[in-house]
C-alpha cells in the first residue's frame, strides 16, 4: 500500500513540474553540467523566498553538455534568475524570457531586462573581469524580478533587497534609466527552465547561416521570382 501511495505521489509531482513547462514555447533543451560561481561575488538577499542568506551574485558558469534547437547556443555563463533553487546538473528547458514561469517574468520585466542588458551588459564579466560590477547587475536582474513597491532599489524595498554590495549605488543608477526604450532591447535573451533546479538569463549569439546556405537561399528566391514571371 506503501509502495501505491509513493508510486502516485512521484507521478502527481511529475505532473506538476510537466504541466508548469507545458504553455511555454519550448526553443531547445541544453544538458547544464559542472556549475562553477568562480566568476560570482557574494551578498546577503532577501526576498524570492530568501530572509537574510548570504549567497553568490554575479556571473554563473558551467559546461553546456549538449542540447538540442537553440539549447546547442546556450553559452557557458549566465545569471541565476530564480533565488530558491540551487544549481542541479542536468536537462534543462530553453524557453523565451517572457514565458519564463519560476518566477514568472511575463513580457514587462523580460522588457526591463531586455533594456537593462542592451544599456549596460558587459561580455568581458563572463571572463571574470570587474565581479563587482557583474554583481550589481546581478541583484539588479532580482530588483526587476522580484520587487513588489513600485520603486527600484537593490538595498531597500519589500519585495527583494540585498546588503553587501559593494556597487549597489551602480545598480541603481542602472535601474534609475529604464525608461522603455525599445532602441537598447536586446532581443536574443531567454531563459532556461528546470523544475528542480536554478533557472538562469542567458544570451544566445544569433545564428548566422553558412556561406553556401546563404547562396543557396539566395538562388532559391531567384527561381521563384522568374517562375512568377512566366
Amino acid at each position: 500500500m506503501k509502495r501505491r501511495v509513493r508510486s502516485f505521489a512521484v507521478a502527481v509531482l511529475i505532473g506538476i513540474a510537466l504541466a508548469s513547462t507545458a504553455s511555454a514555447t519550448l526553443v531547445g533543451t541544453v544538458n547544464i553540467r559542472n556549475h562553477n560561481n568562480g566568476l560570482s561575488d557574494r551578498g546577503t538577499l532577501w526576498g524570492g523566498g530568501l530572509h537574510g542568506v548570504t549567497g553568490y551574485t554575479g556571473v554563473y558558469s558551467w559546461t553546456n553538455a549538449g542540447g538540442t534547437g537553440l539549447g546547442t547556443e546556450v553559452p557557458n555563463w549566465g545569471f541565476c534568475i530564480e533565488l530558491t533553487q540551487g544549481p542541479s546538473n542536468g536537462w534543462q528547458n530553453v524557453v523565451p524570457l517572457n514565458e519564463a514561469s519560476a518566477p514568472a517574468i511575463g513580457t514587462t520585466k523580460a522588457n526591463y531586462i531586455r533594456e537593462l542588458w542592451g544599456r549596460d551588459f558587459d561580455p568581458a564579466w563572463a571572463t571574470g573581469a570587474n565581479k563587482k560590477l557583474a554583481e550589481a547587475f546581478g541583484v539588479a536582474l532580482w530588483e526587476i524580478i522580484y520587487e513588489t513597491s513600485s520603486t527600484w532599489n537593490v538595498t531597500s524595498g519589500p519585495g527583494f533587497r540585498a546588503a553587501g554590495i559593494e556597487q549597489a549605488a551602480t545598480a541603481n543608477f542602472w535601474l534609475s534609466q529604464l525608461n522603455g526604450n525599445t532602441a537598447y532591447f536586446a532581443n536574443n535573451l531567454f531563459a532556461t527552465s528546470s523544475p528542480c533546479g536554478q533557472d538562469y538569463l542567458v544570451q544566445i549569439p544569433p545564428i548566422i547561416p553558412e556561406p553556401m546556405t546563404v547562396i543557396m537561399l539566395g538562388l532559391g528566391a531567384i527561381s521563384v521570382v522568374r517562375r512568377r514571371k512566366v
